[in-house]
């Protein structure tokens, strides 16, 4: 073959170059699209709010950690089925709401609320009122007791979620199939459904212990 004449003809060459550099550019292009948030990607419908009770700690215990079923300084835990409740905080865009405050409080075996400067039979090995904060993923944990019902009302988990920058929620969690309401109608979220968890046994963690899981989402602010 002559010097003169190239090895391959002209158009084989230039389709040859525009492939190796498209070839070459492909991992940052899809780098990029997995970093940046799909076109048109679906809305998550806020959580709904519900109501707030009147239970709302007027004081708030010196032990405030995520384990409500057990108060530092006592030996003995508190009655009633222990429910590990792990989830994420999302925000409607479904990205992880990293370092949101959540708050739960729940009544003790007994339908009472501590805390509240009421009286009556209470479950003193029983924190009542706990404190968790997401973690880079939007991740959170609590241990707490599988919720009874009282006065009426179904079992139930109320929860205050803030964080800077989103709309603080707060609203309640019902046990699946334990969620009609018997009174106050008009008082509570009539979105029953998306608050439902469905507590089931929780493998090698004691007899009756029970785990369910739950994602939050919040509105900007």
């Amino acid at each position: 073959m002559s010097a003169h004449h190239p090895r391959f003809p002209v158009p084989v060459r230039r389709r040859t170059v525009r492939w190796l550099a498209t070839a070459a550019l492909a991992p940052i292009a899809l780098a990029t699209a997995r970093l940046a948030p799909a076109q048109g990607a679906r809305r998550l419908a806020p959580t709904p709010q519900d109501a707030e009770g009147p239970f709302y700690p007027r004081t708030f215990p010196t032990d405030a950690d995520s384990d409500l079923m057990r108060v530092a300084g006592r030996a003995a835990g508190a009655e009633g089925s222990t429910l590990q409740l792990a989830g994420r905080v999302l925000g409607v865009d479904g990205s992880p709401l990293a370092d949101a405050t959540l708050e739960l409080w729940q009544c003790d075996v007994h339908g009472a609320y501590h805390h509240v400067g009421g009286g009556g039979t209470q479950d003193e090995n029983f924190q009542g009122y706990g404190r968790a904060r997401s973690g880079a993923d939007g991740s959170y944990a609590f241990v707490a007791m599988r919720p009874v019902p009282y006065g009426g009302r179904p079992a139930h988990l109320h929860f205050r979620i803030t964080r800077a920058g989103q709309r603080t929620l707060t609203t309640q969690l019902y046990l699946q199939g334990e969620s009609a309401e018997r009174g106050g109608f008009g008082m509570f979220s009539r979105e029953r459904e998306r608050l439902l968890i469905a507590p089931k046994p929780a493998q090698g963690q004691g007899a009756g212990a029970l785990a369910a899981s739950y994602t939050f989402v919040l509105d900007a602010a």
